[in-house]
């Protein structure tokens, strides 16, 4: 085989895997089981990347809760896994060995959840887990803070 027909078997390799890919990133939220962690058919469950809400015991936390899965459960959306390498086996996964995701979802999935939950000050950023491209997230979490969204909102009452 020459050369120039194995690159171009590799091209048509590279684009199949890619669109297989895509396909296969698209998704059935079943469940959304935190702020921050949804649950997809019977036993897939993710975390988003690059960011930390609220769990349920903390300020907000059932609030943000409560928006995670008014927004998300039953909807499908787009997931994008972070990857090390760029191969499966490279995808990020927390301390529980859930993967880290980012979602896309509403009108053509064209928006961020993730960045959704920052914007509202729902969540703050999680720099263990936040990848080179998504350096943004700290933008978004600097102006939800100087707005006093979510849980930046400041405390006041008598003696705060």
């Amino acid at each position: 085989m020459s050369k120039k027909m194995r690159k171009g078997f590799l091209v048509a390799a590279i684009v199949l895997a890619a669109v297989m890919t895509a396909a296969a990133n698209t998704g059935l939220v079943k469940k959304v089981l935190g702020g921050d962690l949804v649950q997809f058919g019977e036993t897939f469950v993710a975390r988003l990347t690059g960011i930390r809400a609220p769990g349920p015991d903390e300020p907000l936390g059932r609030e943000v809760y409560d928006f995670t899965k008014k927004e998300l459960e039953g909807k499908t959306v787009v997931l994008i896994t972070w990857t090390t390498d760029n191969t499966a086996a490279g995808i990020v996964h927390d301390e529980e060995g859930r993967p880290r995701v980012q979602i896309f979802y509403g009108n053509e999935f064209a928006t961020s959840f993730n960045e959704v939950m920052l914007k509202k000050g729902y969540a703050r950023v999680d720099p263990k887990y936040l990848p080179a491209d998504l350096k943004h997230y700290l933008d978004l979490e600097r102006e939800a803070k100087e707005k006093g969204l979510g849980i930046w909102k400041k405390a006041s009452g008598p003696g705060l």
